[in-house]
């Protein structure tokens, strides 16, 4: 018997080729394109869950329920490409005379993708962060914090309880109303501030441990304007008008005419005074789930506010639900989002300790 082993070379250059390809694919990296599909997406949604949990603590504190932090401490994304090919040569004994050779061939493989992410959550309930929450805030932490470029009102407005006596509004138990004079001091630290014309040093003291922080008052090139809010300043806070250099102390009440006394706030407080502003659902006023308090400030650009309703805002900054309502901030309320994002920061100057060391993890490269 004779077989024929012709075949059109065409169709054998055709399927050798798409068998070498198949092979060879597995030789190739993965690594370098999972960082531009990955990193992006992976930042955005640490943002934006950081942002609901932060609003969700706040809702809670609001309705008298305790806050939660969980941070989280790394994120190891590991991938896997797995791939098998198989050819086969084959002959037909009995060819059928309607095909032009009794030669068969075949080509076929498989191919497998994972994805497999290990994110690490760090619940931050440790005695040492609570102890970080409920502490003061240095005031040169704040002024730092100014100094670098943050607006003084929004910045003295969340930290300072008091100035020289002066009161900030607040929430001890109960709303405090604060003292109207607070309000123009920390306008007239915001213009100083974006005229470039104060500035703060910091100088060694008696304490090494904790340097003396000035505030200074430029005398050449400032307007007349700008010079008589800074004398109002100075004589709503019983300050030496004949100075240029005031000492920043951590206090109530300032000892000397060149002290400026900065009663500060701990991060548990600046929490309680931004719940103040979350618009609660009348239902749950009526219940008795949260207290009205009537301190709910509706202008917009001037005051931290969370708006609630019953269905999901289609444009917002940040949003969660709670209580069977949603909050959220709106995107267009540049005060509310900057005072969130200040917080983030305040959260980072407390949170101090040293990280535990993250589980030793073995990820297969290929």
């Amino acid at each position: 018997m004779l077989f024929d082993f012709s075949i059109e070379s065409d169709l054998f250059k055709t399927l050798l080729l798409g068998f070498c390809c198949l092979v060879s694919q597995g030789c190739r990296h993965i690594g370098p394109s999972t960082i531009r599909d990955d990193r992006i997406p992976y930042n955005e949604a640490i943002a934006d869950s950081w942002k609901q949990q932060t609003l969700l603590n706040l809702v809670r504190l609001r309705y008298g329920d305790l806050p939660e932090f969980i941070d989280v401490s790394s994120v190891v994304n590991g991938f896997e490409r797995g791939r098998t090919a198989n050819g086969a040569i084959g002959m037909d004994l009995f060819p059928n005379a309607s095909l032009d050779n009794g030669l068969l061939l075949g080509a076929g493989g498989t191919q497998t993708f994972i994805d497999r992410p290990t994110i690490s959550y760090l619940p931050q309930a440790n005695s040492e962060f609570v102890r970080h929450l409920v502490e003061p805030l240095m005031p040169i932490a704040i002024l730092n914090l100014i100094e670098s470029g943050a607006p003084a009102n929004i910045v003295l407005e969340l930290t300072v309880e008091s100035i020289n006596g002066i009161r900030n509004r607040g929430f001890t138990g109960e709303f405090q109303e604060g003292d109207p004079e607070f309000q123009e001091v920390v306008r007239i630290f915001k213009k100083a501030q974006d005229s470039g014309q104060t500035s703060l040093r910091i100088t060694q003291g008696s304490d090494s441990k904790n340097p003396d922080v000035l505030f200074g008052i430029r005398d050449s090139e400032i307007s007349s304007e700008l010079n008589e809010e800074l004398d109002y300043m100075r004589r709503l806070l019983r300050l030496d008008p004949d100075q240029k250099d005031f000492k920043i102390v951590f206090g109530m009440l300032p000892q000397k005419n060149n002290e400026i006394a900065f009663r500060t706030r701990n991060i548990i407080r600046i929490m309680n005074y931004l719940s103040l502003n979350v618009e609660v659902p009348l239902c749950h006023l009526e219940d008795g789930r949260a207290e009205d308090y009537g301190v709910v400030n509706t202008d917009q650009g001037t005051s931290f506010m969370v708006h609630s309703g019953c269905e999901p805002p289609s444009d917002c900054f940040t949003c969660v639900q709670y209580q069977g309502h949603w909050f959220w901030i709106d995107h267009r309320d540049a005060f509310s989002k900057r005072a969130l994002s200040h917080l983030k920061v305040l959260l980072a100057l407390v949170d101090t300790k040293q990280k535990e060391g993250a589980p030793v993890l073995t990820i297969r490269a290929n």
